[in-house]
């Protein structure tokens, strides 16, 4: 099958709607976060009980860096908040910022959020606006950069590197070039049959990345910036209609006719359980991440 030049490809724009947001900050109090136009297509619920093929990445994750107790950190994406809770326990005197575009993952991340955890509701086009005057120690980011448009990128690393504190660093991964090929293939094939796009993320190679990086201002010579293959444990249908419904699909079904959803999902699932089958019976896909660590100078 062919492969799309996911390099070029950027996320469509999903259905928004205006929300206006109260967060606290111990330095100045409750405040209203600028209203800005948020993504409402992800149902956190869904999400949560398919991210098992994330969760399972965690422990090795966490242990790639190092934190110090009292460190400020900021979660680019934080999503219903699992890693994000994890991540505070690693700064107990510190503090832990979640940011997410979906306002359904930040109620669902406020439900159970520890003491030295924070959620705000935004996008990380407008990052800046949000975090004003904060700085922080590291800047953290799960399985979320892939669905920021590629012309956003490098603002986005401005905006991180400037609100990191010296010889603070960012980790990352997200989907990178090749990322679910197998799955893409057959959404973008039943996608565009029913009037609708093909999958827009950005899924760079590493060399795109790290120039990207370099340019805004990161240092990546004591980091590192690659391409990683994993095989996820999917081990049966269910399990992959549970992902591609919490998942891909928020890519897709958006810029649907809304009278063809229901059979994009149809034509999409009865492909995906022959085409996806593995010869041990298990649908475990393959995916490619960008992975990096780089250093604010």
């Amino acid at each position: 099958m062919a492969l799309v030049n996911q390099a070029q490809l950027k996320c469509p724009a999903l259905t928004a709607r205006h929300y206006s947001v109260t967060r606290s900050d111990p330095r100045k109090g409750n405040y209203t976060d600028m209203t800005t136009p948020l993504y409402d297509s992800w149902n956190a619920t869904l999400y949560a009980g398919n991210s098992a093929h994330h969760r399972a990445q965690d422990a090795a994750y966490l242990s790639s860096f190092t934190l110090a107790p009292t460190d400020h950190i900021l979660d680019l994406g934080s999503g219903t908040g699992e890693f994000t809770n994890k991540l505070a326990v690693l700064v107990p005197q510190g503090l832990v910022l979640g940011v997410d575009a979906s306002r359904s993952q930040i109620e669902y991340a406020r439900r159970s959020k520890a003491n030295n955890v924070e959620f705000s509701l935004g996008h990380l086009e407008a990052l800046d606006a949000l975090l004003e005057h904060r700085k922080f120690d590291a800047a953290i980011s799960r399985a979320t950069l892939h669905w920021v448009n590629e012309d956003d990128h490098p603002l986005l690393l401005r905006t991180v590197a400037a609100h990191l504190r010296p010889g603070g660093f960012m980790r990352a991964e997200f989907g990178g070039y090749g990322q679910m090929a197998s799955v893409i293939t057959i959404l973008d094939d039943v996608a565009t049959s029913l009037g609708g796009q093909t999958i827009r993320c950005f899924f760079p190679e590493a060399e795109q990345y790290r120039a990207l990086l370099q340019q805004a201002g990161f240092d990546v010579m004591r980091g590192f910036v690659r391409l990683v293959n994993q095989t996820r444990s999917i081990p049966t249908f269910e399990a992959l209609v549970g992902l591609l419904r919490s998942q891909p699909y928020v890519g897709y079904e958006p810029n649907l006719p809304e009278q063809n959803r229901q059979a994009f999902r149809e034509l999409a699932e009865k492909r995906a359980r022959t085409e996806l089958k593995r010869a041990d019976g298990s649908y475990d896909l393959d995916f490619v991440r960008l992975d990096l660590l780089a250093f604010s100078v």
